[in-house]
């Protein structure tokens, strides 16, 4: 069956905790190797990405599939089967989707296995969307995909101390600040809350 999906343009919208919490979700990710940690489904969501990896492949209205992958030796050493993994659940998928990882003390995993995901993202889907590197200790994400709208639905809470106030991102500064790298894949359409960012907004994270 010929994909037409590039007719569509996927949407990446970032959203409060409680517009979060009130949505109706289905089809959770969980993160530790006795659970399934990646899902072909019509939609799904996980939570808690902290120095972990998520996200996931899409072919636009047609199949997509989600991850939450945690950075530890286990997952490091089986990289390779779970590379091979993603890519059996969705041959050649158009879009791709990565978020997460944190450069914190005790998880020497974490940078590294985001790399090496970007890598292999790069070279097999054409368009990836990177939310790379939570910039405060305490921050994490959590995520919800639909495949009848290709919308990816992100909230990324944060504190910008120790015994500071939890925040959530809720305006393109806010994202700046949360993450050490953001790019914007070329047909995806970001919003923060009800509002979208556009090139001409900020260039500098759009392909």
């Amino acid at each position: 069956m010929e994909n037409n999906s590039l007719n569509f343009t996927s949407k990446i919208r970032f959203v409060d905790s409680p517009v979060y919490r009130a949505m109706k979700k289905r089809n959770y990710i969980d993160y530790f190797h006795d659970k399934p940690n990646i899902l072909k489904a019509k939609e799904f969501y996980s939570e808690g990405i902290r120095t972990c990896t998520g996200g996931g492949l899409v072919n636009p209205h047609v199949e997509a599939e989600g991850f939450h992958l945690w950075d530890d030796r286990t997952n490091a050493k089986n990289f390779s089967i779970i590379v091979n993994s993603l890519f059996r659940f969705v041959k050649n998928p158009e879009r791709g989707l990565l978020v997460g990882s944190k450069e914190l003390e005790g998880s020497p995993y974490s940078l590294p296995q985001f790399a090496k995901l970007k890598q292999v993202f790069s070279e097999r889907v054409e368009n990836v969307t990177l939310f790379q590197k939570h910039k405060f200790d305490n921050s994490q994400t959590h995520y919800n995909y639909s495949l009848d709208d290709d919308t990816w639905t992100l909230c990324t809470t944060f504190r910008r101390s120790d015994n500071a106030k939890l925040n959530t991102v809720r305006s393109l500064k806010d994202l700046q600040n949360c993450f050490e790298k953001i790019s914007i894949a070329k047909g995806d359409r970001l919003f923060i809350g009800k509002k979208e960012i556009t090139p001409q907004d900020c260039p500098e994270i759009f392909i």
